[in-house]
């Protein structure tokens, strides 16, 4: 849900800032048209000229949300790499050394906890970089840009802690598992059965 008013909100400005830029353009040629000494001097109507002296750029914060939101998609790609690699150690079929698939999880996991800081104070920054005289609208649709992505790396951090305690509480069960196996298996032999069948031998 945060992550759909996020999208609607963007495309809001972008349409915005893209209507913006086209009647600026039409505004600049309509005036270059009337004007006389334009034409007597034989000044170019260049459309490209006249956007570059007239065209409004998006705010800088416009950049800083595709910034986030790229490693928001890194992030939810990771969680996904983290969580197969969690069902590989888990799941193999022996106990033996397994320091390369741990090696693996520890790294993807630092990996994706570096993007959720990066991101949280990415966040944070996205205010001031807003222009400093800026409309109340787009003021307005900053806070609701920051809001939303504030509670969508929220939910995704949640999600991501969830998993997290999953995989360690399995891991434990697995070892606790094994260490149960080994305290009550029986033995194949003890040492009253091996002095019996000694002296049975020697009779």
């Amino acid at each position: 849900m945060a992550t759909r008013r996020l999208t609607d909100a963007f495309l809001l400005l972008r349409n915005n800032s893209i209507q913006n830029r086209q009647l600026l353009a039409e505004q600049e040629l309509d005036e270059l048209a009337d004007d006389r000494m334009a034409l007597v001097s034989g000044i170019s109507l260049d459309p490209e000229a006249a956007i570059g002296v007239a065209k409004r750029a998006p705010p800088k914060w416009v950049d800083g949300v595709e910034e986030i939101r790229y490693d928001v998609g890194r992030i939810r790609q990771k969680m996904k790499e983290l969580a197969v690699l969690h069902d590989q150690h888990l799941n193999r079929p022996t106990l033996d050394d397994s320091s390369e698939q741990e090696h693996a999880i520890e790294i993807t996991t630092q990996e994706v906890t570096q993007l959720f800081h990066r991101c949280q104070r990415a966040v944070q920054a996205l205010p001031s970089r807003a222009r400093r005289a800026c409309s109340a609208q787009e003021e307005r649709l900053l806070r609701n840009v920051v809001a939303s992505l504030a509670q969508a790396l929220q939910e995704l951090s949640a999600g991501f802690r969830h998993a997290q305690s999953g995989y360690l509480r399995r891991v434990k069960n697995r070892e606790e598992r094994a260490q149960h196996f080994f305290d009550t298996s029986v033995p194949l032999m003890d040492d009253g059965d091996d002095r019996a069948l000694y002296d049975r031998r020697n009779i």
